[in-house]
């Protein structure tokens, strides 16, 4: 059930999932941040959502999805509003927890690159792939932050409606229109306010990303102008709690991507695809276990098209389901109903869950060994608490955490650790893969240090698993 900081009064509807969401809305249609929160949860690539969060530029919640914001994830967000307060070049900032979340924030900014207001996307670690924040900031996602921008932009308080104290976050499809022509219109206003000192964090890769998030919005006003504030409570519409609600293991919820791991050493005709949910399920253990039992099913369904050559596929876990024996049997269950070898099938942990819940780690991958399913260790660093693991045979393959390989051209402390993981998993007969390889000269360097894969859009572009329904061409 969504949680908002909007007056009694405000209607919201939220947009259904995966539906584009680019269009105005009807005229008598508020514009709050609960509903324009709700559409952009809707909007978002596929991730295992803790939550997704509206914040203004003082860091106050303006509308929450789910769940509740403790002090840590309220750090997170004054850490973030510095940053990219100091780093007005950087369009996207990336914290990751010790838990196995993830914290990915959009920033919206005025064309003084003052901040107007961020949002917060809260996810399980691993769903974070190749091509995931590239498509964080798709059309439909920069049509709503423009919309959120206009929203607690200060002209917007001007075209509001209020009610007694002032203090409401709403606007019609019609004072939407009103307030984007008057920041469109206003050019010559006075600068914003002081942006805040801090070491600038490192920034994301720019080429993803470029531009997508700077809006077309006027320049702070002078001080004392009236600003949008969010600090009223409601309670969610009956609409929206029944659409949220209504959320559970529905088939046709989840959309099934594939993203290929791109071979960089010759020898073999194996293929393997890492696969990706597209869904707006909020239970990540019914995810897993419905992206699974969808995966075989179609596995089964294709077996002459895609098993024409070897072929492995690999999906994200989440904390719960790691705790959960039950899930192996299910897996077992499935494996068998559909005909699939075991060996077709892998699990991908990262690397902090290793950390954080080592004892259940260790009995799941034990567990996958007799099973015959192989693990991988995703964001893989070189961490001495995780290296004992590499004794199983089910671990057949690690993915380098992607800070090191973007660090390691200009780093050598980088390089030597990358080097480092590269001959040590060799020696083990595991391979190594590095992902989110956007540049050529990246991808030559870990090409000559014996890197066996690598991920990216620029290498292969996410695709719907039914593309592989055609037999691969010899």
């Amino acid at each position: 059930m969504g949680k908002s900081l909007q007056p009694q009064n405000a209607m919201a509807v939220r947009t259904p999932a995966n539906s584009q969401v680019t269009a105005a809305p009807a005229a008598s249609e508020p514009v709050t941040a609960e509903s324009l929160g709700w559409q952009l949860r809707a909007a978002l690539p596929p991730l295992r959502l803790h939550s997704v969060s509206l914040y203004d530029h003082k860091a106050n919640v303006l509308w929450l999805s789910e769940g509740a914001l403790g002090p840590d994830e309220h750090g997170l967000v004054v850490e973030a509003l510095e940053r990219l307060s100091a780093a007005t070049s950087q369009h996207c900032y990336e914290n990751s927890l010790e838990d196995g979340r993830v914290a990915i924030f959009l920033p919206v900014r005025a064309p003084k690159r003052d901040l107007v207001g961020l949002a917060m996307i809260l996810a399980d670690i691993k769903s974070v792939g190749d091509g995931v924040l590239e498509r964080m900031v798709s059309p439909p996602v920069r049509a709503i932050m423009q919309r959120v921008a206009v929203l607690l932009s200060p002209m917007a308080g001007r075209v509001a409606s209020t009610d007694s104290t002032g203090l409401t976050l709403e606007l019609t499809a019609n004072r939407l229109a009103m307030a984007e022509g008057m920041a469109a219109a206003t050019s010559t206003a006075p600068a914003g306010k002081p942006r805040v000192t801090s070491s600038a964090a490192e920034s994301l890769p720019a080429h993803p990303v470029k531009d997508i998030l700077e809006l077309e919005l006027a320049p702070d006003p002078p001080p004392g102008g009236p600003a949008a504030t969010g600090k009223s409570r409601t309670q969610p519409s009956p609409a929206m709690t029944g659409t949220s609600r209504s959320l559970g293991l529905d088939p046709a919820s989840v959309i099934l991507e594939v993203q290929p791991f791109v071979k960089l050493r010759a020898g073999g005709r194996s293929r393997r695809f890492e696969v990706l949910a597209r869904t707006p399920l909020r239970d990540s253990a019914a995810l897993d276990v419905l992206t699974l039992q969808r995966l075989l099913s179609w596995l089964g369904a294709h077996r002459a098209a895609w098993n024409a050559e070897p072929t492995s596929f690999t999906f994200n876990l989440s904390i719960s389901t790691l705790e959960d024996e039950r899930f192996l049997q299910h897996v077992a269950a499935c494996l068998k109903s559909n005909g699939i070898a075991a060996e077709t099938l892998g699990f991908e942990i990262a690397e902090p869950l290793c950390v954080q819940r080592r004892a259940q780690v260790e009995h799941f991958i034990a567990l996958c060994e007799q099973l015959g399913c192989f693990v991988v260790i995703d964001d893989f660093s070189f961490d001495s608490a995780v290296l004992p693991l590499l004794r199983s045979k089910a671990l057949r393959l690690v993915k380098i955490d992607p800070k090191l390989t973007s660090a390691a051209i200009r780093d050598k402390l980088a390089q030597a650790t990358v080097v480092a993981i590269v001959q040590a998993v060799k020696v083990l007969g595991i391979h190594c893969s590095a992902k989110r390889i956007e540049s050529q000269g990246s991808l030559q360097w870990l090409t000559a240090v014996g890197c066996d894969f690598a991920q990216g859009t620029a290498l292969a572009q996410l695709q719907p698993l039914e593309a592989l329904a055609s037999p691969p061409a010899t």
